[in-house]
């Protein structure tokens, strides 16, 4: 099965994509990061036009994106809402069942541990899927800690 996982941002959205079996081996297929500097408007049309491109090139199965959690910056809150919306209603367009994560949910499940920072989990991803993520930004291992976090809590039945 094929997953693609989204950490959605106004600035920087984390894209990973990876293969997983039956058996649980996880193979790396894509990531990166898109990096937006523009009205919000024009970023969510950006996101969902990269998206799509991802999409159409690589073909996932399922859409893992993460789930919103509570903010103490209410406009921020409120600008990733239109993100996922946007990222959801794309998923949707393509047939593409769409899970969603809290990062507490996928902490736990990558490390153990939910209030495992950000570079932790960086960490735990890189020797999972045995890739170098330096230069990247945080939100490229979140997105494959989301695909990776999907993987297990479907058990690995596809």
């Amino acid at each position: 099965m094929r997953i693609i996982g989204v950490d959605p941002g106004t600035k920087i959205t984390g894209v990973g994509i990876i293969d997983v079996n039956n058996r649980g081996d996880y193979s790396p297929v894509f990531f990166s990061s898109l990096k937006f500097k523009d009205s919000l408007d024009n970023v969510i049309f950006q996101l969902f036009s990269n998206l799509k491109d991802i999409l159409e090139k690589y073909n996932p199965d399922v859409a893992v994106i993460e789930d919103i959690f509570y903010a103490v910056n209410v406009r921020s809150t409120i600008m990733l809402a239109h993100l996922r919306g946007s990222a959801i209603a794309l998923f949707k367009s393509k047939g593409l069942p769409v899970f969603s994560y809290t990062p507490l949910d996928v902490k736990k499940t990558i490390a153990g541990y939910g209030r495992a920072d950000k570079e932790q989990v960086r960490f735990l991803v890189e020797n999972l899927l045995n890739i170098d993520l330096t230069g990247y930004p945080l939100d490229v291992s979140d997105a494959l800690a989301l695909a990776v976090c999907h993987a297990n809590y479907s058990g690995f039945n596809f």
